[in-house]
């Protein structure tokens, strides 16, 4: 992949994408999936299912990609394009959250991307305005779709959830196994130990599963820093260690006074923690 999310890149996804060729809006399917939109190496849609509680709605935004194609993570480092979601214009919606799985990088460490090479799914949790009324659930966004180079595509989708059809199988299975492969909380086993800040450098201990051969750590903090997922420098048993640059941060940024979000990956499970570094 040899896209570069560059400090304004962001900024001008949105218009990017003006340029590109895109097909139609997705018109509002009659049951709990909006169409297929289709682009070059991927298909996008929206799924639903009424939550157990009957008050929220379970959705997810399904990405199916080609064979050789790839997508981002939420944090997919200081080159790649992560979502951009919207959900205006929706109907009986009072709050959303959106949900990611245990991503995996590509690359080599120091230039590493956190993303997706197979079709996924993020979870979104839906909270209607008023239980029991229909929900409309329109979402336009920007994804990045990569394979040598990668292409911001601009979709738009759209259903209504009434609680009250059935859904099919096929979509069932893929919300809960979108929500199976989802990063968890750490615990004892598998977390965050400590983060200390060293002048540009942020060195992190961490306890990783027996039989790690290798782990990942991903660092967000505010949105004008741009930091690489990286490999641990050693794993030794259940103990890793891992040197992240912050050589890319603003000169005036204090990341001891910053709470960061640290994603730690081993042996394709994930957990995660936020935490202020120490500075010493």
């Amino acid at each position: 992949m040899r896209t570069l999310r560059t400090k304004s890149m962001l900024g001008i996804a949105l218009a990017a994408t003006l340029g590109l060729a895109l097909a139609p809006v997705a018109s509002t399917a009659t049951a709990a999936e909006s169409d297929w939109f289709v682009t070059e190496g991927a298909k996008i849609r929206l799924i639903s299912l009424p939550a157990p509680d009957g008050k929220t709605i379970n959705a997810g935004l399904q990405i199916n990609l080609d064979k050789g194609w790839k997508t981002y993570f939420r944090a997919p480092g200081a080159t790649g394009l992560p979502p951009q979601l919207d959900f205006g214009g929706s109907t009986n919606i009072a709050a959303t959250s959106i949900d990611y799985p245990v991503p995996m990088t590509f690359g080599e460490n120091g230039g590493l991307t956190a993303g997706y090479d197979s079709s996924v799914t993020l979870p979104i949790t839906i909270d209607p305005l008023f239980a029991g009324r229909p929900v409309k659930i329109n979402l336009t966004g920007v994804v990045g779709i990569c394979a040598e180079v990668c292409i911001p595509v601009q979709f738009a989708l759209s259903l209504e959830e009434n609680g009250q059809g059935i859904s099919s199988r096929a979509v069932a299975s893929e919300l809960l196994l979108a929500k199976a492969n989802l990063v968890k909380e750490q615990h004892a086993g598998f977390m965050v130990k400590s983060a200390h800040v060293h002048d540009r450098m942020l060195t992190i201990e961490a306890v990783v599963p027996e039989g790690t051969s290798q782990s990942t750590i991903v660092v967000e903090g505010p949105s004008n820093w741009y930091l690489m997922p990286t490999h641990a420098v050693s794993v030794d048993g259940t103990k890793a260690a891992f040197e992240v640059s912050l050589a890319d941060i603003p000169d005036d940024a204090k990341p001891e006074e910053t709470e960061l979000r640290l994603t730690l990956v081993s042996n394709g499970k994930g957990v995660e923690t936020r935490l202020k570094p120490v500075r010493q």
